[in-house]
């Protein structure tokens, strides 16, 4: 079902409550389906799903059309076939069409919560959001979870090359809650390419203990960016790998000394980045995926990198988590926890240093030198 609009301007449709603007048009019937907004300035166009976690489908740098976000194999699908999946990750992953989620209150394996099953990355990305105000250049999204007592508010904001997402989670019961929060952007081709460059504000990178990959010991720890592989031989993460190397990555960035990461592809001159507080999000997980797994659910198809800033690790659930001495965010009864991210697209070519408030971007080495970009 699509969003109308009545009389009014109002808008009509599960998803929407109040206004609507003239930047939220849809483009193809799956997009309709799941209640697709699009946002866009001179410089970005963003896709938001209401009907669907209030997913950033896409986000499209408009000088160079690319847009950065990694699309699975099946793509967008249609919300009533989700229900024939056997698990709760066999559903998400079923449901899940590439781009950028919010996982939340679990992240990973299925758990038991407070009598509740908390399922494979949670509810937040599977449910219908309703639209509580859109325009332009902004949108306001709201959903109340069925798993856990959370009311979850989600604020889009363009200013300039900068997507600014606010987030509040407001704990509805008297009891308090430990929840993961984590966020979820992929990113892939035609952005992602042999010669891609990764940098982050962190020190350290650990492994997964069960599946690390195809290079990385299992529960190993390393300095960032230069790792040692099982075989000795140094593996620089800041390099990523083309879509010909085979290679796979489960690991967890921390020691941040501020919250943030950023993707430059020297042959596109585009760069993206993502900010961060460390108060909510203390660390990042990295998957890498380059057509390395033969199996169920890439069968060698996939070709994506992600660095998701979390409030734990690993992402194993949040049973798991807490049983190996991670904690999630403590949310006490009646009360809320906000958190903005920002996302920049910029012009560059080469290294990043750092990317600071309201998006601006800090380029060259970290010994400085180099210029600011972004808003």
């Amino acid at each position: 079902m699509t969003i109308g609009v009545g009389r009014c301007g109002r808008p009509r449709g599960p998803w929407a409550r109040r206004r609507r603007g003239r930047g939220d048009g849809v483009r193809r019937p799956e997009l309709a389906a799941a209640g697709a907004l699009t946002l866009s300035n001179a410089h970005v166009e963003v896709t938001v799903l209401a009907g669907k976690g209030a997913d950033i489908y896409s986000l499209v740098d408009l000088r160079t059309g690319v847009d950065v976000l990694w699309k699975t194999p099946w793509g967008l699908r249609q919300p009533g076939l989700w229900g024939r999946a056997s698990s709760s990750q066999e559903r998400w992953l079923e449901a899940y069409p590439g781009g950028w989620q919010l996982l939340l209150p679990n992240g990973g394996d299925e758990c038991e919560e407070h009598g509740a099953t908390w399922g494979f990355h949670g509810e937040a990305a599977l449910v219908r959001w309703e639209v509580a105000e859109v325009g332009a250049t902004s949108a306001t999204l709201e959903t109340e979870l069925f798993s856990a007592p959370l009311h979850v508010t989600r604020e889009f904001f363009l200013d300039g090359p900068v997507l600014r997402l606010h987030e509040v989670v407001r704990n509805l019961s008297p009891s308090q809650v430990e929840v993961m929060w984590s966020h979820h952007p992929a990113f892939g081709a035609p952005f992602v390419d042999q010669g891609c460059l990764l940098f982050a504000g962190c020190k350290s990178v650990v492994a997964d203990d069960r599946e690390p990959g195809t290079f990385l010991a299992a529960a190993s720890e390393h300095d960032w960016p230069v790792v040692q592989a099982r075989d000795g031989k140094p593996v620089d993460l800041g390099l990523l790998p083309g879509p010909e190397d085979r290679r796979a990555v489960l690991a967890y960035l921390s020691g941040f000394g501020s919250g943030w990461f950023a993707i430059t592809n020297p042959r596109l001159r585009l760069g993206v980045g993502l900010r961060w507080p460390l108060e909510v999000f203390p660390c990042a997980w990295l998957w890498q995926e380059a057509h390395a797994s033969a199996g169920w659910p890439w069968w060698g198809r996939a070709y994506v990198v992600a660095i998701e800033p979390a409030s734990t690790f690993p992402g194993q659930g949040l049973a798991n988590a807490r049983a190996k001495g991670g904690r999630g965010v403590l949310l006490a009864g009646h009360s809320e926890m906000g958190a903005v991210v920002e996302a920049v697209l910029f012009e560059a070519t080469g290294a990043v240093s750092g990317i600071e408030e309201g998006g601006k971007v800090a380029l060259g080495g970290p010994e400085g030198g180099g210029e600011d970009v972004g808003a």
